[in-house]
């Protein structure tokens, strides 16, 4: 049996964040959901805060943005991408 993965990109209106599409023989077989975090600005500022200029400089690039909130998504669409590969890994590691 062939076990793979899919993450797809969530639109906006339904949470944003990554689709996980598990496949066994190149049928969905499971997966999960992984929306980015809806918190306050209030953590936001403390996430900020607590980067390094190299840091704050990285998540800017990654975001294609000089502001900070826009860096913020950034890092938390990758986290939740991260989520989900990890979860997907993990799911092919049993399978083998």
């Amino acid at each position: 049996m062939k076990h793979s993965y899919e993450i797809n990109p969530r639109p906006v209106e339904l949470g944003g964040g990554w689709q996980l599409r598990l496949l066994e023989n190149g049928e969905e077989v499971g997966g999960g959901v992984f929306p980015i975090s809806q918190e306050e600005s209030q953590a936001g500022m403390y996430w900020w805060n607590d980067l390094s200029e190299k840091q704050r400089s990285y998540w800017l690039m990654m975001a294609v943005s000089a502001v900070p909130a826009a860096a913020r998504h950034a890092y938390l669409l990758a986290e939740a991408y991260n989520d989900a590969k990890d979860e997907a890994e993990s799911w092919i590691a049993t399978r083998t």
